[in-house]
């Protein structure tokens, strides 16, 4: 399985509850019946006083779809469903100029999502491997180190990430090399979590393999593939 993993800024005139709403309504109907599309996972930016909770990521949408390969991928985001409905939907209030995307594999899985809620909260950290190191020693510590001292803090579940750049060939290139995402059942817990001496342990193990990041606090929204 392949996940298209993708980042865009709203139009100017959008402020972040109405791109929010309308990404999750309208956007999501047309978006859902992409050919291919298994899942379609939609991160919206955690707000507090109508601004995101973290420093401004630099983008508003944060995507998840997820097809079987990527020639499904291809096919679906060449289909007269797509060019002609959702290409337009989203012209109407992304800014597709400053948009960028990773083509990214599940390396890890753990926990029980089971029992998520309304009230879940998904930390997602991506990184940027320094130029001096390599994607493999990156992946190894997120998916050891860092995974077992992020699960100090009790998170619900924790999932790795990782580019696939070989996918990237006729494609952008990828503007991260690994996600790492851990989901907490409430926003205080997330919170808590990020000031943590976990977390800190668990960035110090990533010095001198990291350069570059964005977080995202985010609550998930999951949008039914309906494609025929």
């Amino acid at each position: 399985m392949i996940i298209r993993f993708g980042m865009a800024p709203r139009l100017p005139g959008w402020n972040f509850e109405a791109f929010q709403n309308y990404w999750a309504t309208s956007h999501a109907d047309a978006a859902g019946a992409i050919p291919g599309l298994l899942a379609y996972t939609q991160n919206h930016s955690v707000l507090v006083d109508g601004k995101p909770l973290l420093p401004y990521p630099g983008f508003d949408a944060c995507s998840e779809l997820a097809f079987e390969s990527v020639e499904s991928m291809n096919s679906g985001f060449s289909s007269e469903r797509y060019l002609e409905s959702v290409r337009q939907d989203e012209d109407a209030f992304i800014d597709k100029s400053r948009f960028s995307l990773a083509l990214v594999r599940e390396q890890l899985m753990t926990g029980d999502l089971s029992t998520a809620s309304i009230s879940t909260i998904k930390v997602i950290t991506a990184f940027r491997h320094h130029p001096s190191a390599d994607g493999d020693s990156l992946t190894s510590v997120i998916c050891n180190e860092v995974v077992d001292r992020v699960a100090e803090d009790e998170p619900l579940a924790q999932r790795v990430l990782v580019t696939d750049h070989q996918a990237h060939a006729g494609q952008p290139p990828a503007v991260f090399d690994a996600v790492f995402m851990a989901w907490f059942p409430s926003l205080a817990l997330a919170q808590a979590h990020l000031r943590s001496a976990n977390r800190a342990q668990a960035e110090l193990a990533l010095a001198g393999l990291v350069f570059g990041r964005f977080d995202l606090l985010a609550k998930e929204i999951h949008v039914a593939a309906t494609h025929g």
